[in-house]
């Protein structure tokens, strides 16, 4: 049996162990876009989560909600596709709403080319997607306030093209802004 190896301490003065971690600035408005865009939907999903946590769902599970809510009968392939994450992701996702009573498999439906059954909302679903939707709403509204609405469009022009994967150089039209 080998005695495990210590990892070796770094030499560091008595001043430096004292001194609090340095956490990283944010960047700001001259940041990269990308990290930026990151930054704010990190804060935008704490935001959710936080408006979401009493009524026990998180913003993912939201969205699949408002997605069987809008399209009752959607198969958990079509959920993946349409909110853009992975079938396991969407799979956990819909135990999770199953088993707390929020969603269903329809009765007696079988997909024509597999056996995944389509999903609705049960009661309960809905209860909690009307008032999931109207926080999260309102969250969203905030974001914009203080906006003038050419601004607004542009601005939802282009994230609707980065969610797209279509990049959408000079979206925000000058004459708009």
């Amino acid at each position: 049996m080998t005695k495990p190896r210590a990892i070796p301490e770094f030499a560091t003065s008595d001043a430096e162990k004292r001194r609090p971690a340095r956490l990283p600035e944010l960047p700001g408005e001259n940041g990269d876009l990308a990290t930026l865009l990151r930054q704010a939907a990190a804060a935008q999903r704490l935001v959710e989560e936080r408006l979401l946590a009493d009524l026990g769902v998180t913003p993912p599970q939201l969205a699949v909600l408002q997605l069987l809510g809008a399209h009752p009968g959607l198969l958990a392939a079509d959920i993946a596709r349409r909110i853009k994450l992975t079938p396991q992701t969407v799979s956990l996702i819909i135990a999770n709403l199953r088993r707390a009573g929020l969603a269903r498999e329809e009765e007696g439906a079988v997909s024509t080319v597999s056996r995944a059954r389509p999903l609705t909302l049960t009661g309960q679903g809905e209860t909690i997607l009307r008032s999931g939707r109207e926080r999260v709403e309102a969250a969203s509204a905030r974001l914009a306030e203080g906006m003038r609405p050419k601004r607004e469009r542009a601005l939802r022009r282009w994230l609707a093209g980065v969610a797209a994967g279509v990049a959408q150089p000079g979206a925000a039209d000058p004459d708009e802004l």
